[in-house]
C-alpha cells in the first residue's frame, strides 16, 4: 500500500493493519517519505516495513540534506519497531548511502533484476 493511499484512507488502513497483524501477516507501506505525513503514519498504522520512496532513493547519493531527512525517517521507523527498505537501488553509491543512514533492506536492479514468479495451488 502506498503512503498516499494510507493517508487518504487512514481509518480503513488502520483497521486493515490490525486485522493483518491479528492473522500474523506482515504489512508494508510503499512510497514512504514522499508525503508530509510520513512520521505520523508510523504511529497511526500497525506496520512492519516501510519502503523508502524510489524517487528519494535515486537522488540520495548526491543530496546530503535528503540523506539527513532519510536518516530521520529511518530513526522514527526504528522507534516503532518498523524495518526500512530502500527501493530502486541501481548503483553501489546509493546502496552505500542507504546503509550509512541505517536502512536495513534494499531492492533494485543493482541487487538483481525482477524475476517472474509463478505460484501454483496444490490440492
Amino acid at each position: 500500500m502506498t503512503e498516499e493511499s494510507a493517508t487518504s484512507h487512514l481509518p480503513q488502513v488502520k483497521a486493515l493493519g490490525a486485522a493483518l497483524r491479528q492473522r500474523s501477516f506482515r504489512f508494508a507501506l510503499e512510497g514512504f517519505g514522499s508525503g508530509r505525513a510520513s512520521s505520523g503514519l508510523l504511529e497511526a498504522v500497525p506496520l512492519d516495513f516501510v519502503k523508502i520512496d524510489g524517487t528519494i532513493v535515486q537522488s540520495l547519493a548526491r543530496d546530503e540534506p535528503l540523506q539527513q531527512r532519510v536518516r530521520a525517517l529511518v530513526e522514527a521507523a526504528r522507534k516503532h519497531d518498523i524495518q526500512t527498505i530502500g527501493e530502486r537501488v541501481e548503483d553501489a553509491n546509493t546502496m552505500a548511502v542507504l546503509w550509512q543512514v541505517g536502512v536495513e533492506y534494499i531492492q533494485g536492479y543493482f541487487i538483481n533484476e525482477p524475476e517472474q514468479v509463478v505460484l501454483r495451488a496444490e490440492r
